[in-house]
């Protein structure tokens, strides 16, 4: 859960960052900490960890209480800030991230801009969108448990402190940082090679937790277009069972959402993933052993996955992907704080060690309902008065299903043949 994000800024003696909210996280001192690099990724990732040699959270005391202190000192950290500004942290319950950003009016283009005015005695009336986006990212930086270790006893480095400061500081919750636990035993850039990928809806949520999504594969045109809109270009469009396996980047991690219907109990006395209807999970397997730098995939899928044969069909995965740890289960987006009860099966399978199914972050009695998620919608917001216009039959189902109910609710007499429970469903308000 992300619990504060604030500004930090820049000194030139090392990584030097206290904070309150650091009490409620796993930072606490005495504890021990350390942390991921990836050159390319250029993003600090710092991380509890139960290993006694690691570097140790030390305290400060102040008047109105102790301060958690991590002090990190690395001459490649350093350097990676030059040129910054400033940098952002992002306070999580597991750990904390730390970006690079430079304002965009110290960039030489703006100040050749400022200079030009000031010679020509120039007062623009039109704002230039470089002046509206004030704030770039400039680098981020990422570092490793080995460069950790080199790190930890040098001491005569120059220390670059992070005091938080800013009076915008933002308290936010965040249900998509519920990967961040699996990240102590990282020892892999945070890097995603995506399948199946949709409009981006998953991708999205890897993207808030702090992973980059490098590759991403998708057949249908429009969703295409969406994700190129809302994420980025990175998107191929294109058939799993056609493309060139060359095309698809090697990254650590591998995620997708696999379309899946051969789930009929038939198919126990043969191998489900040798289903024609299965094939498309198949490509998925496939594209995870094909990959020999994949260290952790992500499979979503319906729930029956795991029950389908009697567990047959989940045996087939686990044994196709035995060199994994794997660990799978059902979760539902209530769970997590959405206002709809989806349920979901999930594997993840990990070489570096066993990464658990995030627990529930709310309750039963605590979920969001459909109420909730619908305040302060308004007539402005992109689509809201895009509606489909239902017949007159499909309006006299409807009106028989009252909250929480399905097609079930429907007299017989106007009840749409193919019946099963998601159908006509309604949302409880």
């Amino acid at each position: 859960m992300l619990l504060k994000t604030r500004k930090a800024k820049i000194s030139h003696r090392g990584v030097y960052l206290q904070d309150k909210i650091l009490q409620e996280t796993v930072f606490q001192p005495g504890t021990h900490f350390k942390y991921l690099i990836d050159q390319k990724a250029k993003k600090i990732i710092i991380l509890g960890s139960e290993i006694e040699t690691n570097n140790t959270v030390s305290r400060r005391q102040l008047k109105e209480g102790i301060k958690p202190v991590i002090d990190i000192r690395n001459k490649e950290a350093l350097s990676t800030f030059q040129g910054c500004d400033y940098l952002q942290v992002e306070i999580f319950g597991e750990l904390v991230v730390v970006q690079g950003y430079v304002d965009a009016k110290s960039t030489p283009l703006q100040k050749m801009k400022r200079a030009v005015d000031k010679v020509c005695g120039l007062k623009r009336k039109v704002t230039d969108i470089t002046d509206i986006l004030t704030v770039k990212k400039k680098n981020e930086i990422l570092l490793s448990r080995k460069s950790f270790r080199k790190a930890s006893g040098l001491i005569g480095y120059e220390q670059l402190e992070l005091d938080l400061f800013g009076e915008n500081e933002s308290l936010t919750s965040s249900s998509n940082a519920y990967l961040s636990p699996s990240l102590s035993n990282l020892e892999i850039p945070l890097q995603i090679s995506s399948l199946f990928s949709g409009g981006g809806v998953m991708d999205l949520s890897f993207l808030e937790a702090g992973f980059d999504v490098v590759f991403a594969l998708e057949m249908d045109e429009d969703a295409v277009a969406t994700y190129r809109h809302n994420i980025g270009s990175h998107i191929v469009q294109g058939d799993i069972t056609k493309i060139d396996k060359s095309r698809i980047v090697k990254a650590p991690i591998m995620i997708g959402g696999s379309p899946c219907q051969g789930l009929s109990n038939s198919n126990r006395n043969t191998n489900f993933l040798d289903n024609p209807n299965n094939l498309l999970l198949k490509h998925y397997i496939d594209s995870i052993k094909n990959n020999e730098n994949c260290k952790v995939f992500v499979l979503e899928n319906v729930p029956r996955i795991l029950t389908a044969g009697e567990g047959q069909f989940k045996e087939e995965i686990y044994s196709a992907l035995s060199d994994f740890e794997i660990t799978s289960g059902i979760l539902s987006s209530a769970d997590m704080g959405s206002a709809q009860a989806r349920e979901r099966a999930i594997f993840i399978g990990s070489k570096i060690g066993k990464i658990d199914l995030p627990a529930p972050h709310l309750k039963r009695e605590e979920y969001k309902t459909v109420r909730e998620a619908f305040e302060g919608l308004h007539d402005g917001i992109p689509n809201q008065l895009d509606v489909s216009k239902p017949k007159k039959e499909t309006l006299e189902r409807m009106s028989a299903v009252p909250p929480g109910g399905n097609v079930f609710n429907i007299p017989e007499h106007i009840r749409p043949k193919g019946q099963h429970s998601d159908m006509y469903k309604r949302l409880c308000v």
